[in-house]
């Protein structure tokens, strides 16, 4: 019995099946990336959590809360966040902290080197790794510092990383993690000497307050 299909026509079939099949795990792993295969749990009820953040965290004392800038918000998809801003009633300085919880690939791929390198900055030296141990953990977080324009010095520094509810990590890839959903921790403040970070300080008294509400 002869073949009813033309070669040509067979292998034009299968090309077109191939190329569908191609776009069809593009688009899945494209979803997976970007955290939009998810179980429908309460993630409102969870990020609603970091509302509880408190007004003190040794002697930082909180100065004003702001909601997340529109911009950002549609941007991040966030479930939750707080952008606060502390001041240390010792040495009177202002530190910035932002903690965003929302699906792995917009919280992920968001970073200060990319934010900051866009409004008027330039990045002084390469991230570095500092590591903060609280009562919770062993926590890794990126450093890294910028200046204005006009500068020749850094006078800003930028402490952040990420945690998918454990200790936070200065991860080379977050997007790559296999969960759902990310907690991220950005804390700007002016640079201090290297023995006396702020934002380090900050960071040591904000953590184990942070921790408990992160599931």
């Amino acid at each position: 019995m002869s073949d009813p299909q033309p070669p040509a026509l067979k292998s034009r079939s299968f090309a077109v099946a191939v190329v569908i099949g191609l776009t069809l795990f593009s688009g899945v792993v494209h979803g997976f990336l970007d955290g939009r295969w998810e179980n429908p749990t309460d993630l409102r009820a969870q990020g609603d959590l970091l509302g509880k953040l408190p007004s003190r965290c040794g002697d930082w004392v909180l100065v004003k809360s702001m909601p997340l800038d529109q911009g950002a918000a549609d941007l991040l998809r966030c479930h939750g966040s707080e952008v606060r801003v502390y001041r240390n009633e010792v040495t009177d300085v202002l530190v910035n902290v932002a903690v965003f919880f929302g699906p792995r690939g917009p919280i992920a791929v968001h970073t200060p080197e990319v934010c900051y390198s866009s409004a008027g900055t330039k990045q002084t030296r390469e991230k570095m790794v500092e590591t903060i141990e609280t009562p919770g953990g062993s926590h890794q977080l990126w450093s890294v510092q910028f200046r204005k324009d006009l500068e020749t010095e850094p006078s800003l520094e930028v402490w952040y990383a990420w945690s998918d509810g454990d200790e936070f990590e200065a991860a080379a890839n977050p997007r790559f993690w296999m969960v759902d959903n990310l907690y991220k921790i950005q804390v700007a403040g002016p640079v201090g000497l290297r023995s006396e970070s702020y934002c380090q300080d900050f960071v040591k008294s904000f953590l184990p307050k942070l921790q408990p509400l992160m599931r």
